[in-house]
């Protein structure tokens, strides 16, 4: 099966679709002895069952990422991954995160389940 092509005309490189939500999270990122290196506030661009995309206001350095929000009862929810990329948008000046998810597959379905029904009411409660 050929991958699709984005408009850059370049091979498309996920593995799953994509579904596009604006959430914020924060985040904490380790180094590889699991310290922490740095904490910040992002919004997510994208999501899939493997990981999402973050905007954030500087590049993100280390190797693991913890990203935690707010479920719409107020619940804390937290999922683990691994940083692939950050790189800068030389257009708007953020930056754009890769982050594969890691951990048990229940906190990760848990952390999309939330995303998109925040990311749904938010979007409905507008209109």
């Amino acid at each position: 099966m050929e991958r699709q092509k984005d408009q850059d005309n370049t091979k498309e490189q996920r593995r799953k679709p994509r579904i596009e939500t604006s959430n914020f999270v924060g985040y904490t990122i380790f180094d590889l002895d699991r310290k922490t290196i740095d904490q910040g506030t992002g919004r997510t661009i994208n999501l899939s069952q493997n990981g999402l995309l973050l905007k954030t206001q500087k590049a993100l350095k280390g190797a693991f990422v913890m990203l935690m929000t707010i479920d719409l009862d107020g619940n804390d929810v937290r999922v683990e991954g691994r940083l692939i990329y950050s790189a800068e948008n030389p257009t708007t000046g953020h930056y754009l995160s890769g982050v594969e998810f890691t951990g048990s597959k229940d906190k990760q379905l848990q952390a999309i389940v939330t995303f998109v029904k925040a990311y749904q009411h938010r979007k409905h409660k507008k209109k």
